[in-house]
């Protein structure tokens, strides 16, 4: 745990490795210290149709972070706070970049795992 699930405009695949940008966020988690490193999960997706108040071509990035319940507010704040700060150099030209973080209910979530390598 945590998922990390980004969410971004597709026109930003133009302007940046969009593999790098899950490599920034999945070291943020690593780096907020919340985690064991080999639990964490990041992937992306890409959103072909998006407005952003009146920018029809407006660029955005959203972080969904779900984790199991027990971290404190400032623990999740910490969290978001860590990935800012291993992506911001590399998305400073997006328009709108946010970041939400939910606690999974342990008795609806089933996780099957093999060793990572």
């Amino acid at each position: 745990m945590p998922h990390c699930i980004i969410e971004y405009s597709a026109p930003l695949a133009q302007q940046f490795d969009i593999n790098a940008l899950v490599q920034a966020v999945h070291q943020g988690a690593i780096n907020s210290a919340l985690f064991e490193s080999s639990a964490i999960k990041s992937r992306s997706y890409a959103s072909e149709h998006s407005q952003i108040g009146m920018l029809a071509d407006g660029s955005f990035i959203h972080l969904t972070f779900r984790i199991m319940p027990g971290r404190t507010d400032a623990q999740k704040q910490h969290l978001t706070q860590s990935v800012y700060q291993a992506m911001a150099s590399l998305t400073a030209s997006v328009n709108s970049i946010t970041m939400e973080v939910h606690d999974l209910v342990p008795e609806h979530y089933f996780k099957r795992s093999m060793p990572c390598e």
